[in-house]
């Protein structure tokens, strides 16, 4: 079960940013355990392939899943990012992981290999009832969906 801090940043993403990030992809090549199908682009759940102390298992991570190798999603996926960076003395997280790189919570970047599928945001485990941040991030992700909100396609 995801911590309040995730699930409230998954509901508001869904609810009032663009189209797409309430929308399902097709994931032909899941996990071991899971069969291809719809899945949602917002997830916080571990997947059969998660285990130990991994972060998706504490509650504590989200996915947003927006593929570096689309245009339109990585335009999205960078935007989204900077919207984070933006906020991340209101959301609190540790780390943010997208398209080869990595921020901490302080908004320094690392190298990351990986993650061109989604974004992945983490909070420490003193943040899972972390709010103040409601209003900030509803306001930047009604500013991120286009006026037609047809910028961004769905499979």
């Amino acid at each position: 079960m995801a911590g309040p801090v995730v699930e409230t940043t998954s509901r508001i993403l869904g609810r009032f940013g663009p189209t797409l990030l309430g929308s399902e992809y097709w994931e032909a090549n899941p996990a071991k355990g899971s069969k291809p199908g719809y899945l949602p682009r917002l997830g916080s759940a571990a997947g059969p392939h998660k285990s130990g102390d991994d972060p998706h298992i504490a509650g504590r991570a989200l996915d947003i899943v927006l593929f570096a190798s689309r245009p339109n999603e990585k335009s999205l996926a960078d935007a989204l990012v900077q919207v984070l960076l933006k906020l991340k003395d209101k959301l609190k997280f540790i780390s943010v992981v997208y398209n080869g790189s990595e921020w901490n919570g302080a908004g320094q970047k690392f190298a990351h290999p990986g993650h061109v599928t989604h974004i992945h945001i983490e909070w420490g485990a003193a943040s899972m009832s972390h709010t103040g941040f409601e209003a900030d991030l509803e306001a930047e992700c009604k500013a991120l969906k286009p006026a037609d909100d047809t910028d961004y396609e769905i499979d």
